[in-house]
């Protein structure tokens, strides 16, 4: 058996494709028939440039400069068919045990205020040992337990896009590493093309011919228009030469009215005169009356400003009225209290001296009783004495 010869460019190509995608179907776990589709486009790109990288290593006219074998060489070709959007999960997953304490928390703070507001504050327990009581759903077991699940329910639905952001890793560095070793094989194929011959240049020249073929049509039914546009214009050229002894006819009776014109014009600036020094006049008194409207609206500014503040002046002496209308209401109300007073005072005093002028009566009458009885007592003495 003789020795195996060297390994041509495109036993290269083939070699490092079927490699590549080995180890792609080893990492994705998948097989020829189950591959995923950005994997099962990226196996039938690699397979169609292994074939013409063959042809052209063959020679075949069939594979020229603008074949899709050369893009296997662009930086980046493969990659982009192997990129594809992988899955997240929920962003405001980690809060859910944030949110799940603090609302085991509210309802065991809710019920130790609800149950222990009323009772003293030595007496209260606390709220941690009134927490260690509560049931389990609420208390720091079940709230222990409840965020244990959630974080591992968070890291489950984390692990399945971790994977795939891994596989999408390990794939994107062995297509890279597959760009990179296809560069000097496919470097060596394209050299090993055929300089362009006769026919491509016919066929290139045949396709220029073409385009200026249909540019030339193009300037073909622009100039036809221009065409129609220069007939017009000379008909109307024609129009204009016939009609010239008429305009210089019209010229010169245009130059008599001027000079007609600038006869009128003389005398009207004569007659405007004493008009334009009245317009002076009435310019400068315009200026003086705009200077008084100035100060006219700066002494109506100030005006303002002052019946502004006159209003906000007579608002506070509506207000003192108001407020010492008030503070007179009971001074008021006392005032004719006292009068009543006052008035039931003069009755009393009447009743005083009407009192008083009977009390003399009485003392008169009591003396002159005091006279009588002394006088009977000293008739009585003498009598006695008498005898």
């Amino acid at each position: 058996m003789p020795p195996p010869g060297p390994e041509t460019p495109a036993d290269q190509v083939d070699r490092l494709a079927t490699r590549a995608i080995i180890e792609l179907d080893r990492l994705a776990k998948c097989g020829q028939d189950t591959r995923p589709p950005h994997l099962a486009q990226l196996s039938a790109v690699l397979g169609e440039g292994v074939q013409q990288a063959r042809q052209a290593q063959a020679g075949s006219a069939a594979v020229n400069r603008a074949s899709e074998v050369w893009k296997l060489r662009e930086p980046g070709y493969l990659r982009a068919i192997v990129e594809y959007p992988i899955p997240r999960p929920g962003s405001t997953l980690p809060l859910v045990p944030v949110v799940l304490t603090w609302a085991i928390l509210g309802i065991a703070e809710y019920s130790y205020v609800k149950d222990f507001t009323s009772i003293d504050a030595v007496a209260r327990p606390s709220f941690f040992a009134d927490w260690m009581t509560q049931p389990l759903w609420r208390g720091p077991v079940g709230l222990s337990f409840a965020i244990v699940v959630t974080v591992l329910v968070i890291m489950w639905r984390h692990r399945g896009p971790a994977k795939a952001q891994n596989l999408a890793d390990d794939v994107d560095r062995v297509v890279h590493r597959l760009e990179v070793d296809l560069l000097a094989p496919l470097a060596v194929l394209r050299s090993g093309l055929a300089p362009l011959q006769v026919a491509e240049h016919t066929r290139q020249a045949a396709v220029e011919l073409s385009a200026a073929a249909r540019q030339f049509s193009g300037a073909t039914r622009e100039l036809a228009g221009a065409t129609t546009v220069v007939d017009r214009l000379v008909a109307g050229a024609d129009r204009l030469i016939a009609t010239l002894p008429e305009l210089g006819k019209q010229a010169e009776r245009l130059a008599e009215v001027r000079e007609e014109l600038d006869r009128t014009a003389g005398v009207i600036t004569s007659r405007l005169d004493p008009l334009a020094s009245v317009v002076s006049d009435v310019s400068g008194a315009a200026e003086a009356a705009q200077r008084a409207v100035d100060v006219s609206e700066r002494v109506m500014s100030r005006s303002f400003e002052q019946l502004v503040e006159s209003r906000s002046i007579a608002d506070r002496h509506v207000g003192h009225t108001e407020a010492l209308a008030a503070a007179q209401a009971p001074f008021t109300a006392v005032a004719d209290v006292v009068a009543q007073a006052a008035g039931r005072l003069d009755s009393t005093s009447a009743l005083l001296q009407k009192t008083v002028a009977e009390l003399g009566k009485v003392v008169d009458e009591v003396n002159w009783l005091a006279l009588v009885s002394d006088g009977l007592r000293a008739a009585d003495d003498q009598h006695e004495d008498n005898r």
